[in-house]
């Protein structure tokens, strides 16, 4: 209603002043041509929309429009064709909206040589962001002003209250515009349309006092303004828009108050209050009667829908969805106008009467979405009550429900049915042909991810009309009906992830206007047929995971294919030479785990648009083709591990910039990184293990891959040092150095990989990453954790592991190693290193497996491991640790005594042996033991010095007062005279007692 209002103002103007919006008999004016003329010139006209501008006669140039009684240029259109002139309509099909924009810094102010024209729209062009200008205001005559989606910015000027003649005024979608005072809109006395939509009007003091000032309005259109800034104390009580035929005031968070100023709007036919904070519907609903359509969408209202709306009896649009509302009481069905009706997206668990006897009553409803609630199958009602001579419905989705029953055979009913969605529904039972045989009329039919079961009926050939079926995840079985060939007007056809066995019939090619065709995840086996060249539209395939067989090279396919999957079959024999050739346009090309031989074709390299190339777990061989071109611009995705695949890794792959994931892991490459890998930088996974890589880890792999969150090296034969420069990769989330001949410290910076630490790896901190967050769920990386090798796909995003073990790296373990809290798994075994557990490994909460085997640590198990809850596997064999092992909930658990073995100085169980009451002593001390150990220390220091210092104190004092005074020293030397020789007496005299007794003793 409100666009085809819309519609009929700029006609009535045209009429109204021109009397017809053609050229005047009259000719040109020669002012007015030459302004034109300089307007023309400020533009920049890539499509050349005003290449008609040229010759003497201006009234028969495009968008130009002059007065058949005075000649003069009344009418200046040049809005984008693009742009829709209905409100609410998006861009014309198949037009191109950036290819026909005018661009000018400015408005030219030659327009001001038009001093007669009434209808000025610049829609849909771009000023860059340069103000209304403010000579507008003299443009007296002007009836429609069009300045919408033109980059526009600024504060709209006060003066354009002169253009009292406006009819319409629309400055919507120029997000950069702004108002802080709206009086001068109430001079515009005869306004009837005013579209504002993405203008700021948070500062407005008097916004709703000004509307009440335009009694002739009969549209607003105030989406996303900011309202909900306005204070409630510039809230107005009742506004006079008696005249108001449509008010747009969605995605403003406003809540019910607000809208209490609108009340008395009689003749209102649409509202539309989507995208805002209301928890409960306007008391003056009720009182709407002429309303025809209402959207409420995505809001927070609640419980039954609200009694206000049963008044509304001419409503013909309804939109509730995206609310909290659960339960639909029984006088719906008296909304019997209704024809648009959507309650997807509450938590609706209970319709009074079923749903039946709604759709019963409610005749002339054409689309009808309860898709994602909670209701269950006996809500739908067994039976269509026969209450219409016919039924209009046409579109009918109630997906993503817990309906646990069949389908209803009452829905053949609904004849005119041309869509009808019953996905995520927790459907059982069979596809029943008494339902399938009546909706002939149907276009789409949507029962994926359910429960059906059974074999998909014959009569299914019977929906000539069909163009959409989507019957995957369910557990059918069998062949696949030949019946299907019968849909010729069949353009998406997916039967993935059931159980269909059978071959692939030739007809299949009847299918001319098929564009995709899943099949994915069956049991289907034998030939591709050689038919798939017939589809000539097809785009997408996908066979992956079946038994399906043939050589690659026999296989005829349509050359605009797209994507093409046929990962996980048996397929064999080798690519053809002209693979490129035959698939000029492919994006996706995905032949992995099958058992295809022979050497990469280099044609490949010509396929422009290719996007995804996976090859892997084949039988190739021979060297990887040095072609790769920079034309190939979109290429994301290379997959050649698992094969026999010899030679370098070649240079040219660095000509893809744009090159994400690298998988060339187990093949026989040898040689050395090469530089030319420099220029991919959006790198995220590099995996190059399993193969016989030689020299170095380059330096510059942590200065330039800095999007880079897996690197995988393991088994090559890379020496030297591990680079501190590693250190760089902040986004890295699993390495694994493992099994290489890399010697030297760990790099001391290691806790600066902030990926791996909780709160600032990439998994946890970023929800969605558009595409590649979807590309993640298709990337399969081998990881070992817990001692075990697994191939990781869809969880991949989460796994943070570090793998250095079975090398020759030397030194001490490095503290910084502590900070990485986001780690599942560590491995640093088989290796040299030496030194202590580090003390704060407790801080490293996120570990799962811990292997530190087979180096030579040494000192006591630091008591803070205890405090890892998740851990359930740990490796410490084989050093020199010692003391008694830490006791704890989660130690507990691990009770296998190869844990620890080829230790032999630690005690405590598991182990048998018993500590001593100075190791239980120090297996006591808590986690601050080494602050403790210090202070220790420290102690003992002092201790010793004082001691030293009291001696020597003491002896310099006796000693020094001997050499100072001569008596002192002769007295004192006569002392020491005299006692030695008592001493001798007595040692004589005691000898002498001790042989005598003796000899006395043996007699």
């Amino acid at each position: 209603m409100p666009g085809l209002a819309f519609a009929i103002v700029f006609l009535f103007t045209a009429f109204a002043v021109l009397s017809s919006s053609g050229h005047s008999s009259l000719g040109c004016n020669e002012q007015e041509r030459q302004a034109l003329l300089n307007i023309k010139a400020s533009f920049r006209d890539p499509s050349s929309r005003l290449s008609s501008w040229e010759g003497g006669d201006c009234c028969n140039w495009t968008g130009v429009g002059c007065s058949n009684i005075t000649g003069h240029v009344v009418k200046l259109d040049l809005r984008n064709p693009c742009f829709s002139l209905i409100r609410g309509q998006g861009s014309p099909a198949n037009c191109s909206f950036y290819k026909y924009v005018l661009e000018a810094q400015n408005v030219h102010p030659s327009i001001l040589q038009l001093k007669y024209i009434t209808y000025l729209d610049l829609s849909g062009n771009k000023f860059h962001n340069s103000s209304i200008p403010v000579f507008i205001q003299t443009m007296e005559h002007l009836q429609v002003l069009s300045l919408s989606h033109s980059h526009f910015s600024g504060k709209i000027p006060y003066n354009l209250g002169n253009l009292t003649k406006l009819l319409l005024l629309d400055f919507s979608f120029n997000s950069l515009m702004y108002v802080d005072d709206f009086y001068w809109v109430s001079q515009l006395s005869s306004l009837q349309h005013l579209y504002m939509t993405d203008v700021y009007l948070g500062k407005v003091q008097n916004l709703l006092q000004t509307l009440n000032m335009l009694p002739s309005l009969l549209e607003i259109e105030l989406r996303n303004c900011g309202l909900n800034k306005l204070h409630t104390h510039q809230l107005f009580r009742a506004t006079n828009l008696s005249r108001l035929e449509m008010l747009d005031l969605a995605e403003n968070g406003l809540q019910a108050p607000f809208l209490d100023a609108f009340q008395n709007m009689t003749s209102i036919d649409e509202i539309d209050l989507s995208y805002n904070n209301l928890n409960s519907t306007p008391f003056w609903f009720g009182s709407c009667i002429k309303l025809v359509s209402l959207n409420v969408e995505s809001n927070a209202l609640y419980g039954s829908l609200p009694s206000a709306l049963k008044n509304l009896t001419s409503v013909e649009f309804l939109d509730l969805s995206e609310n909290n509302f659960d339960y639909v009481p029984l006088w719906l069905g008296e909304l019997k106008g209704l024809q648009y009706f959507n309650l997807s997206g509450n938590d609706v668990n209970h319709i009074e009467g079923s749903l039946a006897s709604i759709l019963g009553n409610c005749c002339h409803i054409q689309v009808l979405d309860m898709s994602r609630n909670n209701f269950h199958g006996d809500a739908l009602g067994s039976n269509i009550r026969p209450g219409c001579v016919r039924y209009d419905l046409m579109q009918l989705d109630l997906s993503n429900n817990e309906l646990n029953d069949s389908l209803p055979e009452s829905l053949g009913k609904l004849e005119n049915l041309n869509y009808l969605a019953l996905s995520d529904s927790k459907l059982v039972g069979t596809l029943p042909c008494e339902m399938v045989t009546k909706l002939v009329n149907l276009e789409t039919l949507v029962l994926s991810n359910n429960n059906l079961t059974g074999s998909v009926p014959d009569c299914i050939g019977q929906l000539l009309n069909l163009v959409t079926l989507l019957l995957s995840s369910n557990h059918f079985h069998g062949v696949i009906p030949r019946s299907l060939e019968q849909l010729v007007s069949l353009k998406y056809l997916d039967l993935s992830s059931n159980s269909f066995n059978g071959t692939l019939h030739q007809n299949i090619g009847q299918l001319k206007n098929l564009v995709t065709l899943y099949l994915s995840g069956n049991i289907l086996h034998g030939n591709i047929p050689r038919s798939f060249s017939q589809l000539l539209n097809l785009q997408n395939l996908d066979m992956s995971q079946n038994y399906l067989e043939g050589f690659v090279s026999d296989i005829k396919w349509p050359k605009q294919l797209l994507y093409l999957n046929l990962t996980n079959n048996h397929i064999f024999g080798s690519l053809p030479q002209d693979i490129g050739d035959k698939l000029p346009n492919v994006t996706h090309l995905l032949l992995g785990n099958n058992r295809i031989s022979g050497s990469i074709p280099k044609s490949l390299c010509k396929i422009d648009s290719l996007y995804n190339l996976d090859l892997s777990g084949n039988m190739l061989s021979g060297e990887i083709p040095n072609c790769w071109s920079v034309t190939q611009t979109q290429l994301s995705g290379i997959s050649l591990s698992s094969n026999n695949l010899s030679g370098v890794i070649p240079t040219s792959l660095g000509n893809l910039p744009t090159l994400a994931w690298l998988h060339l892991n187990n093949n026989s490459l040898h040689g050395r990184f090469p530089s030319s890998l420099r220029n991919l930088k959006h790198l995220l996974i590099l995996d190059v293990g399993e193969n016989h890589l030689s020299w170095t880890i380059p330096s510059w792999i942590g200065s330039i891959f800095s999007s880079l969150q897996i690197l995988r090296l393991r088994k090559n034969r890379l020496n030297g040092t591990i680079p501190s420069q590693l250190c760089q990769l902040s986004s890295l989330q699993i390495l694994d150095l493992s099994n290489n001949n890399l010697m030297g410290p760990i790099p001391y910076c290691i806790g600066n990989l902030t990926g791996m630490i909780l709160g600032k790896n990439p998994s946890a901190s970023q929800l969605s990453e558009g595409p590649r967050y979807i590309e993640w769920y298709e990337q399969d990386v081998r990881v070992v954790i817990k001692g075990t090798e697994r191939d990781y796909t869809r969880n991949l995003k989460l796994v943070v592991s570090m793998d250095m073990s079975n090398n020759n790296l030397s030194g001490s373990i490095p503290e910084g190693i502590t900070l990485l809290s986001a780690l599942h798994g560590l491995n640093l075994s088989h290796n040299h290193l030496s030194g202590h557990i580090p003390e704060r490994i407790g801080d490293m909460k996120s570990l799962e497996s811990v292997d530190i085997s087979h180096d030579q640590l040494s000192g006591r198990i630091p008591n803070s491991i205890s405090s890892l809850t998740s851990l359930s596997h740990l490796n410490l064999s084989y050093n020199n640790l010692s003391g008694p092992i830490p006791q704890g909930r989660q130690l507990s658990t691990l009770e296998d005594p190869f844990i620890y073995a080829g230790n032999q100085f630690l005690c405590r169980p598991p182990l048998p042996n018993a500590c001593s009451p100075d190791d239980s002593e120090h297996g006591y001390q808590d986690e601050d033991e080494g602050e403790d150990d210090k202070k220790d220390k420290m102690e003992k220091l002092w201790f010793y010095f004082v001691v030293a210092l009291g001696f020597i104190v003491g002896f310099w004092t006796l000693i020094g007062s001997l050499l100072m005074k001569r008596s002192w020293r002769q007295a004192y030397f006569q002392y020491i005279d005299k006692l030695s020789q008592r001493i001798s007496v007595s040692w004589t005299i005691a000898s002498f007692q001790e042989r005598f007794t003796g000899t006395s003793d043996a007699e």
